[in-house]
């Protein structure tokens, strides 16, 4: 029982560093396109928004998958820690950190995103 657990915690560990590898590839993509395009920065929130919302679906997915249950309480859980986590580098990376809207909307977005993956992840084929 312990094995499948720690199983469980690793699996888990690679969904998050899957959602974080591919917020990086979006972030990497968008830097390119804006150096190399007339694209306008002011679509950087949405830019920002969507990839949450897919990098923590995929989370989301992950953990309800390993877990097979409680899909929506895993997807909810994923988006969470992927948004603490995303909070805390935010806030160490830069000199002032405030909770505004713009962080009350993140966090929104990744706990439907989380949700949204988490019961896919359940209800998928098996």
């Amino acid at each position: 029982m312990e094995k499948q657990s720690g199983q469980g915690l690793i699996s888990m560990v690679k969904g998050m560093a899957i959602a974080y590898a591919i917020t990086c590839i979006f972030f990497i993509a968008y830097g390119l396109i804006l150096t190399y395009t007339n694209v306008s920065e002011q679509s950087l929130p949405m830019i920002a928004l969507a990839c949450t919302a897919i990098s923590t679906a995929i989370a989301g997915y992950d953990w309800a998958k390993c877990r097979k249950k409680n899909g929506l309480l895993m997807g909810l859980l994923a988006g969470f820690i992927y948004t603490v986590i995303l909070f805390i580098v935010t806030a160490l990376a830069s000199d002032t950190f405030t909770v505004g809207m713009s962080k009350v909307m993140t966090l929104i977005v990744a706990l439907a995103g989380g949700g949204i993956g988490g019961i896919l992840g359940v209800n998928g084929k098996k």
